[in-house]
């Protein structure tokens, strides 16, 4: 009699932990954005009052968008700022073996924001990805937001990724 009860349990949890997640507000010392419905925040992490970290990640096993953002309180000097965070992705072990492949800095913004920003490609798991990363200043704090999907998740990821960059803002 367990058994039919541990079957239903099983399949209850399996359904319910693959639904689809609900938009959630991220807000934190004035920094503010939507992960938008089928994204869930993964990861969020205080940097021992120095900063912060946080993922926000396109919900499914088979799916690639991902946006991650590091602040840390002050100003960095931002060519500084990308070298040290070149260096962290090169030696990162999800990256290791990907033949990561930057461009230089070159101008750019996000949503309203100037920033300085270098693209990239990589192959995870022989799956060609791209992305972006972007490098500002915003009041007393200096960020990197770094943008990655598979190529072939392009046209499926841009809805989240225009709706979390449209509810960015520092205020």
């Amino acid at each position: 009699m367990k058994t039919p009860l541990l079957v239903f349990a099983s399949i209850f949890i399996f359904l319910t932990s693959c639904s689809e997640s609900k938009p959630a507000n991220f807000e934190r010392d004035g920094v503010v954005m939507t992960s938008p419905a089928g994204w869930g925040i993964t990861d969020q992490e205080n940097i021992d009052d120095q900063g912060y970290y946080l993922s926000i990640e396109k919900d499914g096993f088979d799916s690639s968008g991902i946006i991650t953002m590091t602040w840390l309180n002050g100003e960095i000097d931002l060519n500084e700022w990308i070298l040290i965070y070149q260096d962290e992705l090169v030696n990162n072990i999800i990256y290791k073996n990907s033949n990561l492949d930057f461009t230089d800095p070159s101008d750019d913004h996000y949503n309203d924001i100037d920033t300085t920003s270098i693209q990239f490609t990589a192959s995870i798991l022989g799956l060609g990805h791209e992305g972006v990363i972007h490098f500002f200043h915003k009041g007393d704090k200096t960020f990197a937001l770094l943008k990655q999907q598979a190529v072939e998740d392009n046209l499926v990821n841009k809805p989240g990724f225009d709706l979390i960059e449209e509810s960015f803002r520092i205020e």
